[in-house]
């Protein structure tokens, strides 16, 4: 039986794989070398641009993928040769600054601030992992770069991420994570300019003033406006889909009615957190409110009900928010009147206040229920809406509250001043539906229009008729 063919290329990798086997050590010419450290799984480069050397860990125990890494990196530190930088730098990395930023924040956190949890957050999860082995001196704009590629990278399908915990162990599951927007690595940009300005800003600073700067100013490539238009539509629920949705926070609801009525005490104070996420979501269709802080932090005082000049009566939020436009009054929608009557409702079962400055969420394990969303996606994802749908997080009702009333004719000056943004933002953001209602006032309503055409075909002959009225036919044949 003859051998299969093998190309050039994979017949080159296996003799380089046996010659690091038999030998510890492989030329890859131009100054890099592979060797087998003895103290340590993962395989070494030694690294020569002119009369410097310098040895690194590829981080891999694979030839071919080590091989890949030593390559890559030996352009890195030519790059820093030509710049007159040495290519061996011993010192703390830019991970141990942020370390030490991260430890400042819990600290402030723990003090009373609760907001910088996001911050620490994204500071643990999208900047460590990547900054942690890089060191100060190679702090720029291109490594700046490289971060973003890779912050880009990170978010595939079927990630496994640490859901929740369950007695001693921690469950996981798998989710398909989309990659982060503009907006989002702008944000996060704002996070690392942070930090590094704390870091510059101590008796004994690390970084300089001028790569601060450099890093807060870097030039960002225009978008055009075929690609901004592309990433301004917002994801919302359709009416269909919140009917169903409300149907199913009202079938839960009638799941503890029965549970209650049939073993009486022993039926109370069961699925507090999903029941408490139903209202949640609730509230915020019916108010557009942000979710996390703006809503979180809501307290009963600030609550009170009024009637409209319909006669209807209403909940107003006063303060609401501290955002990008400063506290508010926030009208709900008379909706919002049952909602909180069921809210008081739950919070009474389980034995918490509903008056004063005592929160809307409270948490069984003490303070305030800061994530909904892992439950909001289970519930979409149980009703079998679509990935797209399912995926979102709870800023999707803020989303649906402003289309749907923007589709009723309310003005954007009015859903901006209570939504706590701009007229700017909401037609940026929702400027295809003003198009939806182009497309229905070009339709011609009237029959009688002479523009529309009758278009008939005669069961017998076959024939086309094409009926231009109110001043003749056109007539076709097969």
């Amino acid at each position: 039986m003859p051998s299969p063919r093998i190309s050039t290329r994979a017949r080159q990798r296996d003799q380089r794989r046996e010659i690091f086997e038999r030998d510890g050590r492989l030329d890859l010419g131009d100054g890099v070398s592979l060797y087998r450290h003895p103290r340590s799984s993962f395989i070494y480069a030694d690294f020569r641009i002119g009369d410097e050397r310098t040895r690194e860990s590829t981080k891999t125990s694979d030839v071919a993928i080590a091989q890949q890494v030593a390559l890559r990196r030996r352009k890195a530190l030519a790059c820093r040769a030509e710049a007159g930088k040495p290519i061996s730098m011993q010192g703390p990395s830019v991970g141990d600054v942020l370390e030490s930023y991260v430890a400042d924040l819990v600290r402030r956190r723990d003090a009373g601030e609760h907001k910088l949890g996001p911050e620490i957050s994204v500071m643990q999860r999208n900047f460590m992992p990547f900054w942690r082995t890089v060191p100060l001196p190679d702090l720029d704009r291109r490594q700046f770069y490289a971060w973003e590629r890779w912050r880009l990278e990170q978010n595939v399908e079927g990630a496994t991420v640490a859901a929740y915990k369950r007695g001693t162990s921690t469950v996981s599951v798998g989710r398909k994570l989309k990659p982060p927007s503009q907006n989002t690595l702008r944000r996060e940009k704002q996070y690392f300019v942070k930090a590094l300005t704390w870091a510059c800003d101590q008796p004994a600073p690390l970084i300089s003033d001028e790569v601060v700067h450099g890093l807060r100013h870097l030039p960002r490539p225009r978008e055009s406006k075929k690609q901004r238009v592309a990433g301004e539509k917002r994801t919302a629920l359709t009416a269909v889909q919140v009917e169903k949705l409300l149907a199913e926070f009202g079938r839960v609801e009638d799941v503890e009615r029965a549970r209650v009525q049939k073993l009486g005490e022993r039926g109370k104070r069961k699925n507090y957190d999903r029941r408490l996420m139903a209202l949640h979501v609730r509230l915020l269709l019916c108010t557009g409110l942000r979710p996390g802080a703006e809503i979180l932090e809501l307290t009963w005082d600030r609550l009170s009900q009024v009637k409209n000049e319909h006669g209807e009566d209403i909940v107003v939020i006063d303060r609401c928010g501290d955002g990008k436009t400063g506290p508010r009054m926030v009208n709900a929608d008379p909706e919002a009147v049952k909602v909180l009557a069921d809210l008081r409702t739950l919070l009474k079962e389980f034995g918490f206040a509903d008056a004063g400055q005592e929160t809307l969420w409270p948490s069984r394990r003490g303070g305030v229920v800061r994530d909904m969303g892992a439950s909001f996606k289970s519930t979409l994802k149980r009703l079998g809406f679509d990935a797209t749908i399912s995926g979102e997080p709870l800023y999707i009702c803020r989303h649906t509250y402003l289309t749907e009333r923007l589709r009723k004719g309310v003005t954007s000056d009015i859903l901006a001043i209570n939504c706590g943004t701009s007229n700017e933002m909401i037609s940026r953001h929702y400027n295809h539906l003003r198009s939806e209602d182009i497309r229905g006032a070009l339709r011609p309503a009237d029959a009688r229009n002479p523009l529309r055409l009758n278009v008939t075909r005669s069961p017998i002959s076959g024939e086309t008729k094409l009926t231009l009225d109110p001043t003749g036919q056109i007539v076709f044949t097969r």
